[in-house]
């Protein structure tokens, strides 16, 4: 029983070792990223594609987003001053990096029309190692 005990407490220390390697590592951005979420996806809902044109544009020229992926006709359902909603709405899609989140989210509030838009980032865990790479390049 102990020698099994010994042996998993090991092993842990192995693996936290390992993950710790991986994180400081310039050779896998995907282990980095898995390891200290550096890269992130955003998601805003806007109102036509005009907005979402506008805010694409301005995130990607601005540097605060590699890539804007604009999402037709999401059907929104929410609740609004005690009443029921529903929109026709598109849906944005924002990879960029999570130092840049909050230059991005004033950037964002900034240019949107809603009162209360939606704005919600997720850290990316995983991802082709080419791709991260080229976000990193293109977001200050």
């Amino acid at each position: 029983m102990v020698r099994e005990l010994t042996i998993a407490v090991l092993a842990s220390v192995v693996i936290f070792i390992c993950y710790k390697q991986a994180a400081s590592s310039n050779t896998s951005m995907t282990a980095r990223s898995a390891f200290s979420a550096l890269h992130s996806v955003v998601y805003v809902t806007v109102p036509n594609i005009t907005v979402a044109k506008q805010i694409a544009r301005e995130v990607v020229s601005g540097k605060l987003a590699a890539c804007v992926n604009i999402i037709p006709s999401v059907t929104s359902v929410y609740e609004w001053e005690g009443k029921l909603e529903e929109e026709s709405e598109l849906l944005l899609i924002m990879k960029t990096r999570s130092s840049a989140i909050e230059g991005l989210r004033k950037k964002v509030l900034e240019l949107h029309p809603y009162e209360v838009p939606e704005f919600i980032a997720a850290p990316i865990t995983s991802g082709s190692d080419a791709y991260l790479k080229w976000v990193d390049e293109q977001v200050e």
